[in-house]
């Protein structure tokens, strides 16, 4: 009886030098293998590009699914690399065959039993994390020596310079470069990541992935695109070769196996010690001032979405603006339940749409002006400020005080052993009979002056924390930079202005329809207030600076617990 025979063959992807023949080559010599042992050859499947270290192989799982119906008796392959490169897969293997009856032919070899199989897998293995190596040896001296060590890259392209002919550098384009910066600047002036992908497809301007089919949805921009990872560099927004840094081995990418016997692949951070690192200021395209506002606004976002989801849920939800430039802030009078946006232009409470509370709707555009008026109108005033400001900074100067109090105490005793030491060396010069114990006594206090110099050296240095002034003209610029942002039409900068001076809006009962004469409260947070006001101030007051007796001024910072004001609109 003439034996069935199907046949498989696979080329990795990781084959530069065309070492192994391609699938269509192995399938010519696997049918003159069958013809010249007189079996009958009934398939063929192959894997193109596909490396050998995972079992999730279109052609494989066709092969193994007629070797489990028992509707072949042989297969042939190439060599024992072409099955697979991973010793646990190989054994796997093996024992389907033998329980099915099935024997491995090689078109070299002939039969391969158990052993010749397992000899042959680990050195399979073993090559694979060969070429591993070797791979990344050679790009390693590639990223010392300045060359391109990846793909390609937003704003930069491949060029010839005059000591490299082999277009290893990169060099910028300008027509990209421009777009990066844009990007850049969308973000660092308050608009949503969202939104930039947005206004970016509706310009029709290509994604990075524009030339990639499949899975990533080509030439689309979506979020993750600007965003990535902070820890890993990933993202456009935090490719530090914008801004003239070139970093290669930052991650390595490691395979985290899986219950059908493949594997995904994922970055993990490698130690800082381990990276390379190699400053081409020539390849700078964002300037550190914006770099640095993207980073400071990045980390406000992840601080945003760690308070909402206690540090855990999605990053880029996390980060979400709001939809209304008062979500999240209205709450019903009634049930104290928030009042939700209906989408229909009002608002509306939650327990009013199940039927437990009977307070009205709001209309949106009545909510919005009247909160809007109670801002400017009754919370961001230079009287109600002034009053605030004095109480606070008498507050404020009190814990200083005894903040500062261990500092002083500390202080107070050096110099008093220093005094000491002085009287003691002035007599001991003018006695030339000083007893020993002056001198003993002399070392005592040197001691003790060392150790106070060091505790002095471990206590923090008293720090003042002082309000800016002249509120007044602070505010009447704040309101109009608050204005500028609300006729511009921006809504991620009018929220990002507004949404922090207001801690709650409360919308009592009432039956007039829309709103309107209905009692609404507005809840005021005064520390919020006091920093939108020293957005205005000279930058020199919103850092840390000295000043006499070697303390220093700190900018004030929200949280000291005061309550918030509230007034009727």
């Amino acid at each position: 009886m003439t034996q069935r025979a199907i046949g498989y063959g696979r080329k990795s992807f990781d084959d530069p030098d065309q070492r192994t023949a391609s699938v269509a080559d192995q399938e010519t010599f696997a049918r003159s293998y069958a013809e010249r042992n007189g079996l009958k050859f009934l398939a063929w499947f192959g894997d193109n590009g596909i490396t050998g270290a995972t079992m999730e192989r279109h052609g494989l799982q066709q092969l193994l699914a007629m070797v489990l119906a028992r509707q072949t008796d042989i297969v042939i392959i190439e060599d024992v690399d072409r099955l697979g490169r991973d010793q646990e897969h190989l054994q796997h293997m093996s024992k389907i065959f033998r329980v099915h009856g099935v024997v491995l032919h090689t078109v070299a070899a002939g039969v391969i039993d158990h052993l010749v199989l397992s000899v042959k897998g680990m050195i399979g293995e073993q090559q694979r994390m060969r070429i591993a190596y070797t791979t990344r040896r050679g790009l390693a001296g590639k990223a010392k020596r300045g060359g391109v060590t990846g793909g390609k890259t937003l704003g930069y392209a491949r060029v010839k310079t005059a000591e490299d002919e082999s277009d290893d550098r990169l060099g910028i384009v300008e027509g990209e470069a421009a777009l990066v910066y844009r990007i850049f600047k969308l973000y660092a002036d308050g608009t949503s990541l969202k939104k930039i992908c947005k206004i970016l497809n509706e310009e029709g301007i290509p994604s990075p992935r524009a030339r990639e089919r499949g899975k990533y949805n080509a030439g689309i921009w979506n979020a993750s695109t600007l965003s990535g990872s902070v820890e890993l560099g990933e993202g456009i927004l935090n490719n530090s070769l914008y801004i003239g840094t070139r970093i290669f081995n930052r991650r390595t990418w490691i395979e985290v196996p899986n219950d059908k016997r493949g594997f995904r692949r994922q970055p993990q951070l490698n130690p800082q010690a381990e990276w390379i690192v190699r400053d081409e200021p020539d390849l700078r395209i964002i300037d550190q001032p914006l770099w640095d506002a993207v980073k400071t606004r990045q980390l406000e976002a992840r601080a945003e979405r760690d308070i909402k989801f206690k540090l855990t849920g999605n990053p880029l939800t996390g980060a979400k603006q709001p939809t209304h430039l008062l979500s999240g802030l209205v709450m019903c009078g009634a049930c104290g339940l928030p009042f939700l946006a209906t989408g229909a232009g009002r608002w509306r409470c939650k327990g009013h749409r199940t039927g437990t509370c009977d307070n009205g709707s709001v209309t949106t555009t009545e909510l919005e002006t009247r909160a809007l008026a109670g801002v400017r109108e009754q919370l961001l005033t230079p009287e109600i400020i002034g009053r605030f400001a004095t109480a606070l900074q008498q507050e404020l100067a009190e814990e200083s005080g005894a903040g500062n109090a261990g500092h002083n105490c500390v202080e107070r005793e050096r110099d008093d052993t220093r005094a000491r030491i002085a009287k003691l060396v002035a007599r001991i010069e003018e006695d030339d009979d000083a007893p020993r114990s002056l001198t003993a006594r002399l070392k005592e206090l040197e001691a003790i002056e060392v150790r106070l110099d060091e505790a002095l050296a471990v206590v923090p240095k008293p720090r003042v924390t002082r309000l800016p002034a002249n509120y007044e003209a602070l505010y009447r610029r704040a309101i109009a930079e608050l204005d500028t942002h609300l006729a511009s039409g921006d809504g991620a900068a009018a929220r990002k202005a507004i949404r922090p001076l207001i801690e709650k809006i409360v919308v009592q009962p009432g039956s007039a329809r829309g709103g309107k004469r209905r009692a609404i409260q507005l809840h005021g947070d005064l520390y919020r207030m006091l920093e939108f006001a020293a957005a205005a101030c000279a930058p020199d007051t919103t850092k840390p600076r000295p000043v006499r007796g070697g303390a220093v001024v700190t900018p004030l910072v929200a949280g000291t617990g005061f309550e918030p004001v509230t007034f009727r609109l």
